[in-house]
């Protein structure tokens, strides 16, 4: 970035932070300290965006800029909306940082090794939200099926021949061990073992009176 542009950005955030220790100072606002922060991350993180913007080779500014900004996000949530921050704070700074290595991918296929991250941050975010909403239930199988099936997204992705197939591998035992991690498989398997018992004793039967 140029240097008068780092300038304004410095003033600017000396001119919110001032306003905020004003307003908190004579009880008009609490929190200030809280909210100056989530102004001082989101305003780094849209400093790192601007500076892949200015030059789409710089593209690793995309994983600061989604992540501070997400970061950001989540505290100033927090601030004016403890409840619902409580709720999506960790769903949103995950999904943000996710998010990034999403960019980072589509800004260039050949960085196909970042949906890996991208992936594994997303099933997270996903599963932090699970834990809240379903908070006696254990939802780790859900993160093991989300990146399992990241390994088979990477295994189907067009343009790369057989380079990236061995992804299959990971993807489907990771998918299997996840499915089978789901709270209410225990309750699959106690009707589907009997049953599978019943059918192989039919068939010893069956096999039995045809010979």
């Amino acid at each position: 970035m140029k240097r008068f542009d780092m300038r304004i950005v410095f003033g600017l955030v000396l001119i919110v932070a001032g306003f905020v220790f004003l307003l908190e100072s004579i009880g008009i606002f609490h929190g200030g300290v809280g909210l100056l922060w989530a102004v001082i991350l989101g305003g780094a993180g849209l400093t790192s965006l601007y500076v892949y913007v200015i030059n789409r080779d710089n593209w690793w500014a995309l994983i600061p800029g989604f992540t501070l900004t997400a970061i950001g996000a989540s505290v100033g949530l927090d601030v004016i909306l403890p409840s619902v921050g409580n709720f999506f704070g960790g769903a949103i700074i995950l999904g943000g940082i996710g998010l990034a290595f999403w960019a980072v991918y589509f800004t260039n296929r050949e960085f196909w090794w970042s949906i890996i991250p991208a992936g594994a941050l997303t099933s997270l975010a996903v599963v932090s939200l699970l834990d809240n909403i379903f908070p006696k239930y254990d939802t780790g199988g859900f993160f093991l099926i989300g990146l399992g099936l990241t390994f088979i997204l990477l295994g189907v992705l067009p343009g790369y021949g057989d380079r990236l197939k061995w992804a299959f591998i990971p993807g489907g035992i990771l998918t299997l061990i996840g499915v089978i991690s789901l709270p209410f498989m225990d309750t699959v398997f106690n009707i589907l073992w009997p049953l599978a018992l019943i059918a192989a004793g039919g068939y010893v039967i069956y096999k039995n009176f045809k010979n």
